[in-house]
């Protein structure tokens, strides 16, 4: 009967990573208030409610990406370059084809927008993968790399799109005049992000190689070949919410998605996902964005310079991940 009873409250034991979650959550829930006493006569409104939403979506889009790299002990510098790459290929293609701004010709856009962003995730897992570099180094070269290429296809300006065009219904409708599509959009992707880490062999073989990949190696799973898909899976996100950026902003800009790849990490990291891989989860990555994303509409409400958003971001990508450490080496002692 003892035996039986404590292994019932070693089951109901809250984790260390629940824990994480819950401190997260209690951060949003003061910071909502904090800005709603601060400055409630703009934080307390339905329209900076829906904007928040739009701008969610965007970063939890890429920090699903990140996820599923950072689980398989891997970084994606370049996901900030990406958001831009894609929005201007497929502005471009939009406002270039044959068939003007028809619905066809925007799909084709679309779909061009999101396999640019998805050749960059190969590109960036082969030579990880293949040649052994350090993910570090690969995605800041690719980053490097796709800026200069995205600057020159651009002219260095914006491609507007028609404003009769129907591409910005893609980000800019809502349903039933309420939700916003882009809303919809992230919730059906952390459905599939989720679905591909959880239920899929791939997923489990990414896991896998997070937490060992010798172990991994051993067990007949092929390295590079999931390292490759990892990168791939994670630019697609990427590219996603590119697309979904520029369709918000109805053109593609070579300056967009500045710096988002850190805002990615620090959710993803921020919401329990392990910077030394094998562990995280897509909700992590939902729980993290949003934090994010309240922290800077209220100090852009407040009037705070981006100079100190920058600093915050930075500081809290430190502290998230030396949080990290601690936990992984207490779980290990």
């Amino acid at each position: 009967m003892e035996k039986s009873a404590q292994a019932k409250l070693k089951k109901k034991k809250i984790t260390g990573d629940q824990w994480q979650k819950i401190t997260v959550l209690g951060l949003i829930v003061a910071v909502c208030i904090m800005f709603a006493i601060l400055k409630p006569d703009a934080f307390l409104t339905v329209e900076n409610a829906m904007n928040i939403l739009l701008q969610m979506s965007v970063v939890c889009i890429m920090s699903f990406g990140m996820t599923i790299i950072i689980i398989n002990a891997g970084v994606d510098l370049s996901m900030g370059v990406i958001i831009a790459f894609t929005g201007v290929v497929a502005a471009l293609y939009i406002k270039g084809g044959k068939e003007g701004d028809s619905l066809g010709n925007i799909y084709i856009g679309v779909l061009l927008g999101v396999l640019a962003g998805a050749a960059i995730g190969f590109i960036n897992g082969t030579v990880v993968a293949r040649f052994g570099l350090a993910p570090y180094i690969a995605t800041l070269g690719m980053q490097m790399t796709l800026k200069g290429v995205t600057y020159l296809i651009s002219s260095n300006s914006p491609i507007y799109v028609s404003p009769t065009s129907d591409f910005r219904l893609i980000a800019q409708q809502r349903l039933f005049g309420v939700i916003p599509f882009p809303i919809l959009y992230t919730i059906v992707f952390g459905l599939i992000a989720s679905f591909i880490l959880k239920k899929t062999v791939i997923g489990r073989h990414i896991f896998a190689i997070g937490s060992n990949d010798e172990a991994a190696r051993l067990s007949g799973i092929n390295l590079p070949v999931v390292r490759t898909i990892a990168y791939t899976l994670g630019s697609t996100f990427a590219a996603l919410a590119g697309v979904l950026y520029a369709a918000r902003v109805n053109s593609g800009n070579p300056t967009a998605g500045a710096g988002y790849e850190g805002n990615a990490v620090v959710a993803t990291v921020l919401g329990g996902t392990s910077m030394a891989g094998g562990h995280g989860s897509i909700s992590a990555a939902v729980i993290g964005a949003i934090l994010m994303t309240l922290l800077q509409n209220g100090f852009n409400l407040l009037n705070i310079s981006t100079n100190y958003q920058m600093i915050l971001i930075g500081v809290v990508l430190i502290i998230s991940v030396i949080i990290d450490r601690i936990r992984r080496e207490k779980a290990m002692s």
